[in-house]
C-alpha cells in the first residue's frame, strides 16, 4: 500500500504565542516552524508595535526576534496607539485584548474582518473589567483597549476557555501584578507550558472542584507573582495536529493510501481526537519523540480503516472544539450511530459550525439530527453521492474549517470509486490558517 508522507507548518496556537512571548522578553528569541498564514502573521505585525525587530525572511517560517521587552515599549508609549487588524483571528485578537489592557497609557484599536466582527468578546473583556481594564465597547469588534496599570487578578473560569485563561495571564504580566486563577473546566495549557519554557514562574496544581454533591470534577489552580522574567529561548514549533486532522481522517476514510504525518504536536489537549478516532476503530500509531518549546510531539501513522460510531463524551469536547467538524465527516463514513453533546461553543467560532454541518449534509441528503449543542447522525461505511446530489453547493459560511472538512469527504468518495462534483464556496478563507492545504490535497490523486 502507498504510504503518503506529510509534514506541516508550525502549529497555529503555539505561533501565536512564540510572537507574543519573543516580544515580552528582553533579548534575541529564535523561532523556527513558525506558520507563515494569515492569522498568525497578523498577530507578529501588532508585536512590532512594540519595538521588536524581525531578522530574517518571516515567510520561510524561520527568523529571529530582537527584542527590547516591556520595559522599552513602556518608555515608547506613542508607538502604543494604533490599530491591529487580526484579520480572522479570534485568538490573536482575545490574546491581545488581554496583552495591551495591561500596558498603562496604552490605545490599542483591535479590529478584524466581517467574520471576526459578529464573534463573542464579552468573555474577554468582563474579567479584565474586574481588574481595572477598560475597553469600549465590551463584546464586539473593533473595540479599543484602553491600557491601565490593573489591579492583581483573582478569577474563577468556568468556560473551560484557553483565550479566556491566556488573556488573563498576559494582562497580568503587562502590568506586573499577581495572577490566581482557578480552572474548573481545564483546556488547552499552550500559554503556561511556552511561559514556564520561557522560564516564568508560573505554578499549577490540581484543583478539586465540588459541584455540591461530594464528587471531584478535576481542575487546576493557576499563580503567578512578578516579577515576570521571559528569558530569550528558541521555539522549535511543532507541526499544526489541527491542520494534520484532516489528512489522519482521510488516511482512514480512503481504501489506497496510508498516511505519514511527521514532527507534530501531541499536547494532550490537542491529540484527543487522534484518541477518539481510535476508538472508533481507526488504525493509528504515534510515535513519541522528545519535548520542543515545553510540548510533547512526534509522529502519527493512519492507515485504511473500517470506523464505527460513537457517541463523544461532553467531558472532551472543550479538547476537540476545532476538530469536531472533521470528526462529523468521519462519522459520516462509519457504521452506527455519530453523535456529540455539549459543544454549544461550536456556534461561537468563526461560523456557527453546528448549523453549516448540519445544512450542508442535509442537503447532501443525510439526516442530521441537530441540537443546540450538538448533532446526531446514522453513519454509513459505503456513504456516497448520486448524481442527483454530486453537483450541489457547500457553503462555507467564511469559515475555513467547514471547506475543509467538505474537501475532505469528496476526495474520500473520489480515492473510493465514487462520483463527486461538489462545489465548495469560500475556499480563499483556507488561507488564513492552513495555506499549503490545497498542495497536500493533490498528492491524493
Amino acid at each position: 500500500m502507498e504510504t503518503i508522507t506529510l509534514e506541516f507548518k508550525g502549529d497555529k496556537s503555539l505561533s501565536h504565542r512564540s510572537a507574543i512571548f519573543s516580544a515580552l522578553g528582553r533579548g534575541t528569541f529564535e523561532i523556527k516552524n513558525f506558520l507563515t498564514a494569515e492569522d498568525t502573521i497578523n498577530t507578529l505585525n501588532a508585536m512590532k508595535n512594540l519595538g521588536v525587530r524581525i531578522e530574517g525572511d518571516v515567510k520561510s517560517g524561520s527568523f529571529k526576534v530582537h527584542s527590547q521587552g516591556l520595559a522599552n515599549a513602556m518608555k515608547n508609549i506613542g508607538q502604543l496607539k494604533f490599530t491591529a487588524d487580526l484579520g480572522n483571528s479570534g485568538t490573536g485578537s482575545r490574546l491581545l485584548m488581554g496583552l495591551f489592557s495591561g500596558l498603562p497609557d496604552a490605545e490599542v484599536i483591535i479590529t478584524g474582518d466581517e467574520s471576526l466582527k459578529k464573534r463573542p468578546m464579552g468573555r474577554i473583556s468582563k474579567p479584565l473589567t474586574a481588574a481595572g481594564a477598560v475597553f469600549e465597547p465590551l463584546d464586539k469588534l473593533p473595540i479599543t483597549v484602553y491600557g491601565r496599570k490593573l489591579l492583581p487578578i483573582m478569577h474563577v473560569e468556568n468556560l473551560g476557555s484557553a483565550q479566556v485563561k491566556s488573556a488573563l495571564i498576559l494582562a497580568a504580566i503587562a502590568s506586573g501584578v499577581s495572577l490566581r486563577m482557578e480552572e474548573q473546566i481545564p483546556s488547552r495549557d499552550h500559554t503556561e507550558n511556552m511561559l514556564q519554557f520561557c522560564g516564568v514562574n508560573l505554578t499549577k496544581e490540581n484543583l478539586d472542584v465540588s459541584e455540591g454533591t461530594g464528587d471531584k470534577t478535576g481542575g487546576f489552580l493557576i499563580e503567578m507573582e512578578p516579577p515576570y522574567d521571559i528569558k530569550p529561548v528558541a521555539f522549535d514549533i511543532w507541526g499544526d495536529i489541527s491542520s494534520a486532522s484532516f489528512f489522519i481522517i482521510l488516511g482512514l476514510l480512503n481504501q489506497k493510501k496510508k498516511v505519514h504525518i511527521k514532527n507534530v504536536l501531541l499536547n494532550p489537549y490537542r491529540d484527543k481526537f487522534v484518541h477518539i478516532l481510535k476508538k472508533m476503530g481507526g488504525q493509528i500509531e504515534i510515535i513519541e519523540k522528545e519535548e520542543r518549546c515545553g510540548e510533547r510531539g512526534g509522529d502519527i501513522i493512519a492507515s485504511p480503516s473500517q470506523l464505527h460510531g460513537i457517541e463523544i463524551s461532553p467531558s472532551d469536547v472543550p479538547a476537540i472544539i476545532d476538530e469536531l467538524p472533521v470528526l462529523t465527516i468521519a462519522g459520516l463514513f462509519s457504521k452506527g450511530k455519530f453523535s456529540y453533546r455539549g459543544a454549544g461553543e461550536l456556534r461561537h467560532k468563526e461560523s456557527d459550525r453546528i448549523s453549516a454541518m448540519v445544512k450542508n449534509l442535509t442537503g447532501l441528503g443525510v439526516s442530521v439530527e441537530e441540537f443546540s449543542d450538538g448533532l446526531s447522525l446514522d453513519g454509513n461505511p459505503d456513504f456516497s453521492l448520486t448524481s442527483s446530489n454530486s453537483e450541489g453547493i457547500i457553503q462555507s459560511h467564511l469559515d475555513h474549517r467547514i471547506v475543509m472538512s467538505f474537501e475532505i469527504l469528496q476526495k474520500a468518495i473520489l480515492l473510493n470509486g465514487g462520483i463527486s462534483n461538489l462545489t465548495i464556496d469560500g475556499k480563499e478563507w483556507v488561507a488564513t490558517s492552513f495555506p499549503d492545504f490545497y498542495d497536500k490535497l493533490d498528492l491524493f490523486e
